[in-house]
């Protein structure tokens, strides 16, 4: 639900003002102008290959992933920090194998990136207007802003309902005016359907976190979601996630689905 989360200079004057003198519509102005520059990098292209481990309901893989316009290549390396067995690996070719002849499966990678994607552009675009954000001063080239929920914004979905319901701490990169990094906390129960649909229990935390891995270029290095509940008929809702992704390698331009479908396999490999 969370998966979340991927990418406006301020005017001179702007940032001509000391940290202390912000007030509540400096905060509120900066994350808009924040906001702006995240979805605005969205428009860039640009490919990566990573190491992606990735921790879900107890269960730990790391893999390689590499980004290509069509679909997105992945290679199991270790799975619970043992090497993948050779039926693993085979399974894994046999998979990649299919993106690379089959465009109905490239299309179903590509549709559910787009989709993670788009929940995670909706929960930027509502920052502004769903939280209210004081100035806590700076920490290193950090800007940091305490949010909390704006009592007088409407949730539009589930997603954003249980966003809103969050407060804690915003850092911004203070020389690009970036998202760098974010913590959050539920404050109180969130329900749906009265409880009868389902129940999100308070105190459950959500961290993100970005850094610049080339000039201008922002990629998402941390997610770490720990929520629990109810849903319809007492089932639970447990979602458990603690994904770091690390050694960046940009992605030559221009190279075919085979030559990118080798390449992220001998690199898982070496």
């Amino acid at each position: 639900m969370f998966r979340v989360m991927r990418h406006l200079m301020m005017t001179a004057a702007f940032l001509a003002c000391s940290v202390p003198a912000f007030c509540q519509n400096d905060a509120q102005e900066l994350v808009s102008t924040v906001v702006n520059n995240e979805l605005h990098s969205q428009n860039r292209e640009h490919y990566w290959m990573y190491l992606d481990r990735d921790t879900t309901q107890g269960k730990t893989e790391l893999k390689r992933v590499l980004q290509q316009p069509e679909c997105w290549f992945r290679w199991p390396i270790e799975i619970d920090d043992h090497p993948v067995s050779p039926q693993e690996r085979e399974n894994a070719r046999r998979q990649i194998d299919d993106l690379v002849t089959n465009p109905a499966m490239r299309d179903k990678d590509r549709k559910q990136i787009d989709q993670d994607a788009s929940k995670a552009k909706a929960l930027l675009k509502i920052l502004p207007d769903a939280f209210l954000f004081t100035s806590e001063g700076q920490q290193r080239e950090m800007l940091v802003f305490k949010f909390r929920p704006n009592p007088n914004y409407d949730p539009p979905t589930r997603e954003a309902k249980v966003f809103h319901a969050m407060a804690g701490t915003l850092f911004v990169n203070k020389k690009e005016n970036r998202l760098e990094k974010l913590t959050g906390t539920l404050t109180h129960n969130v329900q749906f359907g009265w409880g009868i649909l389902g129940k999100i229990h308070k105190g459950g935390t959500f961290e993100v976190e970005q850094s610049e891995e080339a000039p201008g270029d922002w990629e998402l290095t941390l997610l770490n979601v720990h929520i629990s509940g109810k849903a319809l008929f007492f089932h639970a809702i447990s979602e458990q996630q603690h994904e770091v992704m690390t050694d960046f390698e940009a992605v030559p331009a221009g190279i075919g689905l085979q030559q990118a479908a080798k390449m992220v396999e001998e690199s898982g490999s070496r």
